[in-house]
This record gives structure tokens, sequence and C-alpha cells, in this order.
């Protein structure tokens, strides 16, 4: 009876610990849209990034798994309550993450497609519901205007600043997998993690995985494209993806 209370404290105190980590990366974010991403757009003023309201991390059941994405889309239909006029108070930071997690709930295409992989594809029990997160929580549909706002060199800091709040989630929580399904995410975490740059990235091309070691734990990081949308990798990409999401979790686990 003592080992099972102590193991209920145990997961307890993990998760206690895990959900501090996503506060302080909700707040750095808050922070940044007050005083950076306003600048931002105003810096870039060619870009067609205007949508003011940010993308944050919504709490989701625990998982070994995390499944990242470049940037999430703008609803359809954006709802007044993140119309772009809105102040972020703390009344709409709420409804913003309700917005995101009925999106996790509804099967909004882009959410489907990743249970349906981890579920049919990749047909490990553990695995079943990955934790989704985005790299950038700026909303915008076309991944071409958002990339070409990122890399406006006047808004290196801010890029910068939403790279570090992104690296010290990842620091915190040290999932044991992390599926990055989009092919430009993947080189920017590989920038973010492993120093990939212009000068060496040559080293890094048809790399699909590289092992993140910190503190005397490792994320393995399988990088690849998507999984839903025109860019949607074939039959056979997807075939080699769930086999080495399989092998992976395997070899943690001694299998």
């Amino acid at each position: 009876m003592k080992k099972f209370d102590k193991a209920v404290e145990e997961k307890l105190a993990s998760m206690n610990y895990k959900n501090s980590i996503i506060n302080e990366y909700n707040n750095t974010i808050r922070y940044l849209w007050k005083t950076e991403f306003k600048n931002a757009i105003k810096a870039s003023n060619k870009s067609k990034v205007i949508f003011s309201q940010p993308c944050f991390h919504v709490t989701q059941d625990e998982s070994p798994v995390w499944f990242f994405g470049m940037n999430p889309s703008l609803p359809e239909s954006p709802k007044e309550i993140i119309s772009q006029n809105s102040n972020l108070t703390k009344n709409l930071i709420v409804k913003l993450k309700d917005e995101q997690k009925s999106m996790h709930d509804n099967n909004h295409p882009y959410f489907k497609a990743a249970k349906k992989f981890f579920k049919k594809d990749v047909r490990i029990g553990e695995l079943t519901n990955p934790i989704f997160h985005d790299l950038y929580p700026v909303m915008h549909t076309k991944q071409k205007e958002f990339v070409q706002f990122l890399e406006h060199k006047e808004n290196n800091d801010f890029c910068e600043r939403l790279n570090k709040a992104t690296k010290e989630l990842v620091d915190g929580i040290m999932p044991d997998i992390i599926v990055i399904a989009n092919a430009k995410a993947s080189k920017f975490m590989q920038k973010i993690f492993f120093g990939r740059t212009k000068e060496n990235e040559h080293k890094y091309e048809g790399i699909t995985k590289l092992t993140y070691e910190l503190h005397g734990k490792k994320t393995d990081m399988i990088f690849s494209s998507m999984l839903s949308g025109q860019r949607a990798l074939d039959t056979y990409s997807r075939s080699r993806l769930a086999r080495e999401i399989r092998e992976t979790w395997n070899s943690r686990n001694n299998k």
C-alpha cells in the first residue's frame, strides 16, 4: 500500500512540475505578445501576418510522445473572442485555450490525421494520444508567408525569443519522443536544439532522427513532413515514419 501511495505521490508531483513548466511557457508567450508582437508586425510591413492573438499550449492528457507542427492555422471563421482588436485579457486567454481544445477534440483534419496515424499506423498503446504543440504560436494559414515573417531581419530578436521559449518548454518536460511533422519546422528544431546553421546544414540533410540530451535525460526527435494537406507524406513515407517511431519506442524500452 505504501509503495502504491508513493507511486501516486510521485506521479502527482511530476504532473504538477510539468504543469508549472507549461504555465511558464504560456506566461512567456503572453508577455511577448504584449511587448514584441505588434512591433514585429510593424517591422515587417509587407508581411501578411496580422492576426494578433497567440496560440497557447493547452493542458492535455499525459503522453510520452509530443507532436509538433510549424504554427497554428487561422480558424475558418475567426470568432469574435479572437478578433484582431481584442486585448489579451485573462478572460480572453481562457477562451483562446478553450478554442484550441475544441479543435483538438472535434476532429479538425490536422488533429484527426495525427490521431489516426498513431492509432492505425504506429499501433503502440502508450503512444495513441500524442500531446500537440506548435513550434511557433503565431496564427497564420499560409506557411510561405509565415516563414517570410519569421525570417525578416528586423524580427530576429522576436524569433529568437520564441525559440528560447520552446527550448525551455522542452528542456523542462523532456518528452520521450517528439515527432516534428513539418519539413520547415524540422529544420528550425535542428537549429534550436542541435546548432544547425546555413554553413553546416549539409550535415543535416536526410537525417530523420536526432537525440537531444540534457541532465541525464534523452528526447528522441523524429523529423518528417506533414501527415495531412497538400504536402502530406505518401503511403510509403508514412509507413517508414511509423516504423521509425515504433523502433525508437522499443529501443527506449528495451523491447
